[in-house]
Formats: C-alpha cells, structure tokens, sequence
C-alpha cells in the first residue's frame, strides 16, 4: 500500500492558531510542535529501519548489562571467598592470643597467692595452717604503756602548732582567702608537724592533682604529696591539718622502722609487719585487716583525728568561757 507523506513545503500553509507562530528554522522547541510534526514523527518511528535500530541497541544493552551482572557477581564471589579465608585466619590468631593469656593470668593469680600466704607464713612462723578456733593470743600480749607512749609522740606539739596556725579568724576567713594564701598556710603547718615528729628526712610538701578521692600520699621518701583539692575554697582548714598530720604520721612510722627513732620494740615491729602485708592489690583473705584497718593506716588516721578533735574542744571551750 502507497504511503503518502507530508510535503514539508506545505508547512507554511498550515494555519497557525491565533497567538501562535511557528518558529524559525533551528528554533523548533518541543511546547511547539504542531500536531502535524507529532504525527510525523510517530510514521517515522514505525518505519522497520528504525524499529530495528532501535531493537538492535536495546539487545546490546541488555547483553552489555548481563556481562557487567556477571563480572560483578564474580567479583563479589572472589572477595567474598578473600574476606571468609582471612576472617577465619584472624579468629585463630585471637583465639590463640587469648588462651595464651587466659594461661598466663592463671598461673600470675596462683604464683601471687602462693607467694602471699609464703610471707605471712614467714612473718608469722607458721610451720603448718593452726586452727584458727584453738588459737588464742598469749597472756603477755597486753597493750603496754610503751605502745600508748609511741602513739601519743609528738601529738601535743602538733596540735599547738595547729591552734596556733589555723587559728579562728583563719577559719572563719579560709573560704575568703586567696589560694596562694591557703597554700602558705598549709606548708606552714607541714613544717611544724615534720618538727613535732622529729623527722630526719624531712623533704618538703607537693601540691599536685592526685586521683580522685585521695587528698594526700606518702611513701617513705621524706616527701608528701597533697591535692589540690585541699587548697581549692571548698576544702576546710581541719582536712588540712588532718591530712597533713596523717601523711607525716607515716613518713614518721617509715623512719621509725629504719631505725631513726627511739620506739619501743612492740611498735617497732608492727609497723614493720604492717609494711609488709599494706598491698592494695593484696586479696582480702590474706590481709584481713584491708587498707583502712591497716596498723598503718590506724596509727596514722589517730594522729589526724588526734590534733582535729583537740583543736576543736580548744575552739568550743573558748566559745563557752566567753
């Protein structure tokens, strides 16, 4: 069948709709075809050259797509299989490294317990485990008045150096001071206590920020380390004092053992003892006095509380007599 098309000369006859003009050669836009170009370009669409083009790129793509699909699925398989084999690689490792310190933690525990109890079987000449029921402390084993002299020296001189230092205008301004005036006043205090105690390695006083919770630390060098909590406005002139007193109390104990002072030989060695079982890390079962109720620990909070409760009673008193 004879198919007539359009002569496109014939284009300038067509009317135009009022309003409406058709463009220039080149400036056709798509909002401007008449229906006569739309249907056009349909007839052409049908044409069999041009739906076979047309089938002919739409099956290179799908192919194109198919063998991309392929390629990447192959890659995703040979990383898959890459990522499992080196997965399983490192859960060997780990688990190795893991039961290698399991082992060493284990025989680390039992090698520190055995060494525990090793020393407070030496320290107390236990031959055999006694039966802690049949055991009862022997008749000499009193509190001597040498014991009472031991934790009573220096104590008086501490706390006139107290009185004296932290006075009542001092504490009722201590919230106003400056902190280089309450750090004076603290180092004051610290020197006078190191000479109430007698102190023969005496080494100064460090102001420093120490873990949370702890105010003061000492360790037998002839140093104390204080926070710097206790110089801040929040802090009290009695946790000075306290403190202080508590921290050179030890340095005092450290030099009684080495020799230093003239303590009686019951106090002598239960400090020596104390030293040697005051292990934080130490396990409870071995060390049933624990860190607060350390002889150490003990002799040193009584020395604070000593001088605190003693300034106090002076401060109440005078308020009374008044």
């Amino acid at each position: 069948m004879n198919q007539e098309f359009l002569d496109t000369n014939e284009l300038n006859n067509v009317e135009v709709p009022k309003g409406r003009e058709i463009p220039e050669q080149g400036e056709l836009q798509t909002n401007s075809f008449s229906p006569l170009i739309g249907y056009g370009l349909y007839r052409v669409s049908e044409m069999p050259e041009v739906k076979n083009a047309v089938n002919e790129k739409i099956n290179e793509c799908k192919e194109s797509f198919k063998e991309s699909y392929e390629t990447a699925k192959e890659w995703a398989s040979e990383k898959y299989e890459n990522l499992k084999d080196d997965i399983s690689e490192k859960y060997e490792d780990a688990k190795e490294v893991i039961s290698e310190f399991g082992n060493k933690l284990i025989n680390g525990i039992r090698d520190f317990c055995c060494g525990v109890y090793e020393n407070i079987a030496e320290f107390f000449g236990a031959k055999e485990k006694p039966n802690p029921t049949a055991y009862q402390f022997p008749e000499s084993a009193k509190l001597s008045e040498g014991i009472t002299e031991g934790r009573e020296f220096g104590l008086d001189k501490c706390t006139e150096a107290a009185l004296e230092i932290f006075n009542p205008g001092v504490i009722s301004e201590w919230g106003n001071m400056t902190e280089e005036e309450r750090k004076a006043i603290a180092l004051s205090y610290a020197d006078e206590v190191a000479k109430a105690f007698e102190l023969v390695n005496y080494r100064g006083v460090y102001i420093e920020e120490l873990e949370y919770g702890i105010l003061g630390s000492n360790n037998g060098d002839g140093t104390i380390h204080l926070s710097t909590q206790l110089i801040s406005p929040y802090s009290t002139p009695f946790q000075i004092m306290d403190t202080i007193t508590h921290e050179l109390r030890h340095q005092y104990q450290s030099e009684c053992i080495r020799g230093y002072h003239d303590v009686t030989d019951e106090v002598r060695n239960e400090w020596a003892v104390a030293t040697a079982i005051y292990n934080y890390d130490q396990p409870s079962c071995y060390d049933p006095w624990g860190y607060s109720y350390n002889p150490l620990e003990i002799d040193s909070n009584y020395a604070g509380n000593t001088v605190v409760r003693n300034v106090s009673s002076q401060m109440f008193n005078d308020i009374i007599n008044v």
